[in-house]
């Protein structure tokens, strides 16, 4: 059985309020009791219960990541970047982060987001929550919560209104500044292959390219448009296809590094000098693309400045302060062999 606050109590002969003033090092005890309270302890092995003494000051020093995942495989390493990120920006400053994954794993069902967030807003154990889904959160999802004014900052994901925190990156303005570096080098047929149709950032990026090749006069060519599914087979297949095309692109957008890999995959095979006869392109700034011959160019997006921002914002709201909704900047790097250096 666990050595309990009374056993140390009876061991040193004080009572169970004097034991606890000593355990809790607080004042208003003689030295000589302290000793014998802390001896007793010692010789016992008495080990406070951390949560409970947080539940009786209303403080648990615990965030809870909520994540909402479609299917288990989809559990990406873009999500085990993030996470790790936010892992280290909250132990940085004394918090604890515990994770529940919940989704539509086996039965097919959307899970209500609603009854789980407000769940989770009546649980003791947690003093705020971060939100990263798959799926988009919409404001009577999370409209509890603001009523309550539970601490919580949606991650990598945009929410417009009153009571909502979120950190999200700017995935328009950094898949245009991918396709304006093509164009300053001289590219004016440039092929995309995007994201899949339902997921808002492929929906983006693939806006961004679209936008950029009409503001610069350049002709839209539907068969230069392919969709892939973030993999990087679909990143072949695309590949595959653009390749049958006459005119030929002369540089691929692909909407992520997977399929930019799968991509420069498929032009090697066919013996394409890459970037002279062809400039590929990805999004993301995975590791995989450090070690690609040739590095590809990409569009890196701020992990760890994202679990940051995202673990300050909401332990400021903890302790009192105001919502805040921060969009953070992607920049386009290449790897060297050494570092990433940003592109221009």
């Amino acid at each position: 059985m666990p050595i309990t606050l009374k056993d140390v109590s009876k061991l040193a002969g004080v009572s169970l309020a004097t034991a606890s003033l000593v355990l809790n090092n607080q004042k208003g005890v003689s030295e000589n009791t302290r000793k014998k309270v802390l001896e007793a302890a010692q010789k016992l092995g008495y080990r406070p219960n951390i949560l409970a003494r947080n539940l009786i000051k209303g403080k648990t020093n615990t965030i809870l990541l909520c994540t909402f995942i479609k299917e288990q495989n989809k559990f990406s390493t873009f999500y085990g970047d993030l996470i790790n990120s936010l892992l280290i920006a909250i132990s940085s400053q004394g918090y604890y982060l515990q994770m529940v994954v919940k989704g539509e794993f086996f039965n097919g069902h959307p899970l209500d987001k609603r009854e789980a967030l407000l769940d989770i807003a009546h649980n003791r154990l947690f003093e705020g929550l971060i939100i990263l889904s798959h799926w988009p959160i919409h404001y009577p999802e999370i409209s509890d919560l603001v009523k309550e004014n539970f601490p919580f900052v949606i991650v990598n994901q945009r929410l417009e209104g009153e009571g909502v925190s979120y950190v999200d990156i700017d995935h328009y303005n950094g898949a245009k500044e991918v396709v304006s570096s093509l164009i300053r080098k001289g590219h004016n047929h440039i092929a995309h292959i995007r994201g899949p149709e339902e997921h808002r950032h492929a929906q983006e990026r693939y806006h961004a390219y679209v936008d950029t090749l009409l503001e610069n006069d350049i002709p839209l060519k539907k068969e230069y448009i392919v969709e892939g599914n973030f993999r990087r087979l679909s990143g072949r297949t695309a590949m595959e296809q653009l390749l049958e095309l006459s005119p030929l692109p002369t540089a691929v957008f692909a909407a992520n590094d997977k399929m930019a890999i799968g991509a420069l995959e498929v032009a090697r095979e066919r013996d394409m000098t890459i970037p002279q006869e062809l400039d590929i392109v990805g999004f993301d700034g995975i590791e995989a693309v450090k070690y690609t011959y040739p590095p590809l160019p990409t569009a890196e997006q701020p992990l760890r400045e994202l679990g940051k921002v995202a673990a300050t914002s909401l332990i400021e709201r903890i302790k009192g302060g105001d919502t805040r909704k921060i969009v953070l900047p992607c920049r386009m790097v290449k790897w060297d062999g050494f570092t990433w250096t940003k592109l221009e």
